[in-house]
């Protein structure tokens, strides 16, 4: 009994060799295949949004699932003007031609928090290059905004009190994270961010242009 039931439970060849190719893929909205992080960061991107993920099982018994199409990418950065801690006023007429890496925050809101150290590592492999700004809006007080930067460092430069600009976005949940092109258009918009890779290679490929 033992031993029939054990012989049971092995798999013939041909079993072993069919579950061995079985497999999930990732696509997003135009059929690219993704990572599984980058997956989750599209799947993210808009978590308060219905999710149209299409899930479909191919012949060889893979599992893929294909993305819905990111609403705000392809859009055109909406027109603002900040004035950062410092006393420097940025405008979105000022930054074109330039690649802009944004990022809505509050001071209370964890997931931001526990991004903050990503951010910066992203900002410093950039350097200080030249037609490259990276910029963070909360709608917190500039004087909160300054006494936590005093203890916590977060590199981009930082606009307080940026609720009406904020607003001009028309999003939900924090926090966002955004690449706009030189032209103006809004090519990466996500939320949480597992896939740092694919973050910094947009903000290249963007630079290239």
């Amino acid at each position: 009994m033992l031993v029939a039931g054990f012989a049971g439970a092995q798999n013939s060849p041909a079993q072993s060799t069919v579950r061995s190719e079985t497999k999930t893929i990732f696509r997003d909205s135009d059929g690219n295949v993704i990572s599984n992080n980058e997956f989750v960061d599209i799947r993210m991107a808009n978590f308060h949004y219905p999710d149209g993920t299409v899930v479909r099982t191919l012949g060889d018994g893979s599992t893929e699932f294909r993305l819905q199409k990111i609403p705000q990418e392809g859009m055109m950065v909406p027109e603002f003007t900040v004035l950062t801690i410092n006393g420097k006023k940025i405008s979105s007429a000022d930054l074109k031609g330039k690649v802009v890496v944004l990022n809505f925050w509050f001071i209370g809101c964890p997931v931001c928090l526990a991004h903050k150290p990503g951010l910066n590592d992203l900002k410093a492999k950039f350097g200080q290059t030249e037609d490259l700004v990276f910029l963070a809006l909360t709608r917190d007080p500039a004087a909160n905004v300054k006494r936590f930067l005093a203890k916590e460092r977060f590199d981009y430069e930082q606009a307080a009190e940026a609720g009406s600009v904020l607003d001009l976005f028309k999003f939900s949940g924090y926090p966002k994270n955004i690449v706009i092109g030189r032209n103006g258009e809004i090519v990466y918009w996500r939320s949480t961010i597992s896939a740092w890779d694919k973050f910094e290679a947009v903000v290249r490929a963007e630079l290239a242009k």
